[in-house]
Parts: C-alpha cells; sequence; structure tokens
C-alpha cells in the first residue's frame, strides 16, 4: 500500500499483537497520518492494518523519515488514548530474553486491556449484563457432539450460573462458542441484575482512607524495622519474611506500603489466587481507600480496563491483584510484595512463561526499591538466601493448633471421613463453631475403572482419566473440557459396572451433607467457581453462618483468617505426594501447613485432623511436628544429590506434533544439537509425556550450573529450529524455571 498524501513522513516500528509465532521479533515499518502526528508516540497502543485485517499493535521504535524514502508503507489506521510506559516496553523485552519468548507475547502482558464489545441487547455484544447457567433439567442418554471449547464452558459453569463474562475468561472461549451451545438448548442466558460492586467485587463504596491500624506485638515490631531498613538501602533488596501462619504478616505489608506512599512512591501487592484477591483488597481498601487499584482476570474487561486507567493516572499507587498485576503502569514503584510466594500460581504456564518473583526482580533493578517474598512456608529456593531473612515464629492471637494424624489403614468402611473426623465435626456442630475440610481433588471420582478387567476410562483426545461429575451426570477431562457419558457396563471387557474411585470434593461435600445441615455447608473448588466475586460471596457466606463447614481445595488452604474455625480436617493428606515431580514432597509439606494454619486463629484453640495412609511419610510427619527446619535439610540434600535447584538452573523443552514420530523425531534432533554445548549429567531425556488434546508429546530436561548460558544456547538453538520445526508440524515449546512437568 502506498502512502497516502497526509501520511506526514513519519515512520513507526510496530509489533502486532496477533499470536503468530511465524513473525518471530519482526518489527514492522508504518507510517504515521499527519492528524494522528501528535497523538502516536512510543508505547502508543495503535490500530494498523496488517494482511486482511486490522491489527491491534504496539509502537516500539521510530526509523528518521530519510531512510524510508521511495518505500511503499501502510498507514496507522487509529490510535487509543492508551500508552505503555517505556520501561514497560524495556520490561518486556527483558521478559522475552529471560524465557526464551517472542517479544510479542511478552508485550501483551504490558497492553492495556481490550474494552469488551459495544452497545446492543445481545449476549454477544454486552457480556458483562448477561448470567449463564446450566438448564433446571440435567441432560441424559447420548451427549450431544461438541467441541473442546464447548465442553471447556459447560464445564466452567457453576452451580447456580455466573456471569457470562467471567465463564467465558474461566473457560478461554468467546461468546460465539456460548450462542453455540444456547442454540442447541444447553445453557440459559438471562439479562443479569443491576449491582453496585467495585472492583473484585466489593460492593459500595471503598472505605475512608485512615483506618487506624493495629498495634504490633513485639515479633512483628522487630520484623518490620528490619524490613523499612532493608527499604532504605540503595538499589534492590529482597527479603523474605517467613512468618507462621496466623503471625500478623498482612499487617506489615500494609505498614511498608504507607511507608512507600509517604515517599510518594506505589506499590504492588500480589496473591496468589483469584479468589484471595478481594479479601486481600478489603484490608488494603479498609486502610488506603480509593488509592487502591485492582488487576486480575477475573474482572469484566471494561473494569479492568476503567482500574488500568486510574493506575496509569497515578490515580491508584497501590495495585493489588494476581501474578500478572506485577505488571501494573505505576509510577515510582518502590515496593513489590508476593504473599504465600512459595504458591506455583506465581509461575504462568503459556506463553511467556514467567515467575512473578522474576519479573519484580527486574522490574526495581533499575531505580531500587524492597521485593518481599511472605510465606509460611518459603520455598527451598527461596532459603538459600539465609541472610535476608525476618522471622515471625508466634501467632498474633490464638495458639498453634494442635495436630493429630488419622491412619486411614485402620479405619473401616466406605466412607470418606473416618469415624474420629466425624465426632469432631459433631462436636463442632454442638458448640455452634466453624471448621474446614480439605480435599485437593476436585469432581466425584478422580477416575472410573473397571474392577473386572482393569480397563480405566480415558480421554479420547488425550492420554489422561476421566473424572466423574456426578452434579453433569458427565465424565469429564480436566485437561480439554471433553465430556462423555458414563457406560453401564466396561467399553473393554463388556462383563462388569464401572467403579468411580479417589473421591474428590463433589462427594466430600455430598457425605459432609449427611452430617451437617445442608444450609451450613459451603463448597470452594473451581467446578462451583469461576470468578473472585462468586468465591466472595461464598467467604462471606460462611463468615456470618454458625454452625458452618468449608469444603474445598486448596483455594481454602490459603490466606483465610475466620476466628471461629476451631478444626480442620484434610481429608486425604496423600493427593500429590507421589507425583512425578521433584518438588512433590515439599508441595505436600507447604499444603498440609498452610491448611493446618486456618485452625485456633482466634481465642478458641484449634485442631487438626489429617487422614493419611501413610503416616510415617517424612514431610507429613514433619509437617504435623512443625518441623520445618528438617524439611528443608531433607530437600536440600536431595537435591543437590540429584541436581535439582538451587543447585541448579531448569529449561524444559517438549516437542508437540499429531504425529508422534514426528515429536519425538525431533526431541532426539534437539538433543543431538544441545549434546555438543552441554556435559551428559545436564542434558536429561527425551522422555514420551501423555498425548494431550490429540498431540503427542516429548520432552527434555536441561539442569545447568550457569543459567545464563545455558539460555543463551537454547534460545539459539530454538531460533534456528522453530520455523523447521513448524514446516514439518512440530511445535517446539520452552519453559524456562519449570514448576510442573505434566
Amino acid at each position: 500500500m502506498t502512502a497516502s498524501g497526509d501520511a506526514g513522513g513519519r515512520v513507526v516500528q510496530l509489533v502486532p499483537l496477533l499470536k503468530l509465532r511465524h513473525l518471530g521479533d519482526r518489527r514492522f515499518d508504518y507510517l504515521v497520518p499527519q492528524d494522528l502526528a501528535d497523538e502516536v508516540r512510543l508505547g502508543s497502543v495503535v490500530s494498523a492494518p496488517f494482511g486482511q485485517r486490522i491489527a491491534r499493535a504496539i509502537v516500539v521504535g521510530a526509523d528518521p523519515p530519510e531512510q524510508r524514502k521511495g518505500t511503499e508503507l501502510r498507514s496507522i489506521a487509529s490510535v487509543t488514548q492508551d500508552r505503555v510506559p517505556e520501561e514497560l516496553l524495556d520490561l518486556a523485552r527483558q521478559v522475552a530474553d529471560r524465557y526464551l519468548s517472542s517479544y510479542e507475547s511478552a508485550l501483551r502482558l504490558v497492553t492495556p486491556p481490550m474494552r469488551a464489545g459495544g452497545g446492543g441487547d445481545g449476549p454477544g455484544r454486552t457480556p458483562k449484563n448477561w448470567v449463564i447457567r446450566a438448564p433446571d433439567e440435567a441432560a441424559t442418554g447420548v451427549a450431544p457432539r461438541l467441541t473442546a471449547k464447548q465442553e471447556a464452558v459447560l464445564t466452567a459453569i457453576p452451580a447456580g450460573g455466573d456471569s457470562l463474562a467471567a465463564v467465558c475468561a474461566g473457560a478461554g472461549a468467546g461468546q460465539g462458542v456460548v450462542r453455540g451451545l444456547a442454540a442447541k438448548g444447553l445453557v440459559l442466558l438471562t439479562p443479569a441484575p443491576e449491582a453496585s460492586t467495585g472492583a473484585g467485587g466489593i460492593a459500595g463504596e471503598s472505605r475512608a482512607l485512615g483506618v487506624a491500624p493495629p498495634r504490633l506485638w513485639p515479633g512483628q515490631q522487630e520484623a518490620l524495622e528490619a524490613l523499612l531498613a532493608a527499604y532504605d538501602e540503595p538499589g534492590l533488596a529482597e527479603r523474605i519474611l517467613w512468618g507462621v501462619t496466623g503471625s500478623g504478616k498482612t499487617e506489615i505489608y500494609l505498614r511498608l506500603v504507607e511507608r512507600a506512599l509517604a515517599d510518594g512512591g506505589s506499590a504492588v501487592l500480589l496473591v496468589p489466587e483469584i479468589a484471595l484477591t478481594p479479601q486481600m483488597i478489603e484490608r488494603v481498601r479498609a486502610r488506603f481507600g480509593n488509592l487502591v487499584g485492582v488487576l486480575h482476570s477475573g474482572l469484566a474487561a471494561g473494569e479492568r480496563l476503567r482500574e488500568y486507567r486510574r493506575i496509569a493516572r497515578g490515580d491508584a499507587p497501590v495495585v493489588v491483584g494476581a501474578r500478572s498485576a506485577v505488571f501494573a503502569p505505576v509510577a515510582r514503584l518502590r515496593l513489590i510484595i508476593l504473599d504465600e510466594a512459595h504458591d506455583g500460581s506465581y509461575k504462568q504456564e503459556e506463553e511467556p512463561r514467567y515467575h512473578a518473583r522474576t519479573v519484580a526482580q527486574a522490574r526495581l533493578a533499575a531505580d531500587g526499591g524492597l521485593l518481599l517474598e511472605g510465606s509460611a512456608t518459603p520455598s527451598v529456593e527461596s532459603l538459600v538466601r539465609l541472610d535476608s531473612i525476618a522471622r515471625l515464629t508466634q501467632r498474633a492471637a490464638g495458639a498453634p493448633p494442635v495436630c493429630e494424624a488419622v491412619d486411614m489403614r485402620r479405619q473401616g468402611g466406605g466412607l470418606l471421613l473416618a469415624p474420629r473426623c466425624r465426632e469432631a465435626l459433631a462436636e463442632i456442630l454442638r458448640r455452634e463453631e466453624q471448621a474446614i475440610v480439605f480435599l485437593n481433588r476436585r469432581g466425584y471420582a478422580r477416575h472410573v475403572h473397571c474392577d473386572l478387567c482393569g480397563h480405566v476410562m480415558m480421554c479420547a483426545e488425550c492420554e489422561l482419566a476421566l473424572t466423574y461429575h456426578s452434579e453433569r451426570r458427565r465424565l469429564v477431562c480436566h485437561h480439554c473440557g471433553r465430556a462423555y457419558v458414563q457406560p453401564p457396563l466396561c467399553p473393554a471387557c463388556g462383563e462388569a459396572p464401572l467403579t468411580r474411585a479417589a473421591p474428590g470434593t463433589e462427594r466430600l461435600d455430598r457425605e459432609l451433607r449427611t452430617l451437617v445441615p445442608h444450609e451450613s455447608v459451603f463448597r470452594l473448588d473451581s467446578d462451583m467457581l469461576s470468578s473472585g466475586a462468586r468465591a466472595q460471596k461464598v467467604l462471606e457466606a460462611f463468615a456470618v453462618t454458625r454452625p458452618a463447614v468449608l469444603v474445598g481445595t486448596q483455594m481454602v488452604a490459603k490466606g483465610h483468617d475466620f476466628g471461629d474455625v476451631t478444626l480442620v480436617i484434610v481429608a486425604d493428606a496423600d493427593t500429590g505426594l507421589y507425583m512425578p515431580d521433584f518438588r512433590a514432597a515439599e508441595r505436600t509439606f507447604q499444603l498440609l501447613t498452610q491448611v493446618a494454619g486456618r485452625a485456633g486463629r482466634a481465642e478458641r484453640p484449634g485442631r487438626v485432623l489429617v487422614q493419611t495412609w501413610n503416616p510415617e511419610v517424612p514431610c507429613i510427619r514433619m509437617a504435623l511436628d512443625r518441623d520445618e527446619q528438617g524439611l528443608y535439610r531433607q530437600e536440600l540434600e536431595s537435591r543437590r544429590r540429584l541436581r535439582y535447584p538451587p543447585f541448579a538452573q531448569l529449561i524444559r523443552l517438549v516437542t508437540v506434533a499429531e504425529d508422534g514420530e514426528r515429536a519425538q523425531i525431533a526431541a532426539q534432533y534437539l538433543v543431538e544439537r544441545l549434546s555438543n554445548h552441554f556435559p551428559v549429567h545436564e542434558l536429561r531425556g527425551p522422555v514420551r509425556l501423555p498425548t494431550l488434546r490429540g498431540r503427542a508429546r516429548w520432552h527434555l530436561l536441561v539442569a545447568a550450573d550457569d543459567g545464563r548460558r545455558a539460555r543463551a544456547i537454547v534460545g539459539q538453538a530454538m531460533a534456528q529450529l522453530q520455523e523447521p520445526y513448524r514446516r514439518r508440524g512440530v511445535k517446539l515449546l520452552v519453559d524456562v524455571d519449570p514448576q510442573s512437568f505434566g
């Protein structure tokens, strides 16, 4: 396209946000029309013709016009009011380099959210004003053929329904998918009642600034003074606030935020789960009022954009949010806090596969500031920095709970809860107190098998066992979302009915309702919830109900502070213990410690009952005994011997293809290329992984002493192989510092 007469001659470089890996890190030259000359600057968010479409793009550079004489260029079509600060453009480049991703994928992290489509009265145009729910009658018989996206939407709809925007966000699907389901009669769409809620789902206006802070107990005061001294240090200061559950870490966070504001700076406070974000927002807003901005994926598109602009204008110098809030466009950033910093949710599992901690380090490195990791169970990698820890060794209120193991090998019957746990629940009912029952496994049964021939029902697209969901009467793949009708007899032998094994929270919920009044049981897991606002409603209802039982997955284990919770039951402590992951023991210890910490946080004493088939497993025993030092010594010794972090830096490479042989050959060739640069003990694999969504996968692991050198070598290999692999139908994925290996 030839430049038009009003082009004005200025040339800028754009990166289109199109998720097209074959473009690599290319930048494209465009002319700036004369009427937009004053608006288009470095970091501007623009629309420009790209191929046959109009693409959203970011201005990332400029070329002198004299270098472009005689070149036919296309012109920018329009420019928005939003602009990415230059420091965030640089941060995106650092993320792309550190995690071996494309610059375009990193730019999407720092780009202002897009507003949802315009007005109108249909669900395709105003998603935030519609509610989606399943029909009153459950479908029976042969399930209709559905796409993976349609199955994901059906799985994401909680009991009672939710906003269309929240369900689409949770399922990763668009409104067209929902319209297809509505046409089949599988979902119902109704207008939502108008509600007066602020960002994050907190009703009403923000509380006034200036709520008086509570007095600190001596241990808190000592830790705060040490952290303030670190805050005053020049350059980047990194510290860990290691405090037992209930020790008052949040109050220390708020005091540090006060200091940052007093200095004319800003602060970002991160939490690992959207479900926890509303609780933290409530506490932070109680102290800082409308100075608080909120960023997380549970917000509707319009809310996210409004909050982004408030933050960018400087109206909200305190930002609370989940992982992606580390990219908030705040100015004069002086403080970043990662609450529950050990949590794996801070690592993104899609490109770019960044960790919020590493991004926070990069953000504060230039101008200095304090990066604080708060946790009752810091990760082994974090604790290597032994000189950077502030300790809180006692609770701000209440005593540590009494922890007891319940050996399930000695329990009879087919019930989930042992008699001892049932008796403890009955006592809670009599005293009109509260309990939390934890099972880190959702659905009714994790898998369905034949007792006669041993056949396990598997997803046709993924080599994964199907989970039975009784509320939908379907077998569901928790990876691709595809659903199946459970056959009356085993499809392999045709002679026996199928057995549902490894019960999940859905069955536990049903069993609890035989022991506790229905209105006193509340469930918190991703099958019930598709937004932070809905999670907050469940937690608010639980908080005001006596007696009450909260049952759920790891969502119930983190960050909650209910003074009347005097009993915690872990229904199966062994879940996840034998996963093929070198962090399995550490994560089991962390989860048990975290959920145990929900009990006895006020005047009433707490009790924790841990059901396990393996009470002598070291990590379970150490969690019951609160032996953190023993756990960390054991883990460090094991990882030093096996060369795992913190004694090596990991890079995981995965080849993916519809043709399994091509995926295998691509992985083997990659090993051959890398073996010229790494000794044998630093290369592990390749190993075949289960098929997902009909695609074969092979992976290999680089465990290198020199992480910077390893990234450079792997990055060069990827740059040379991505395009040849793509032409052969093979996708090459990379994960620097992986947190999962499935």
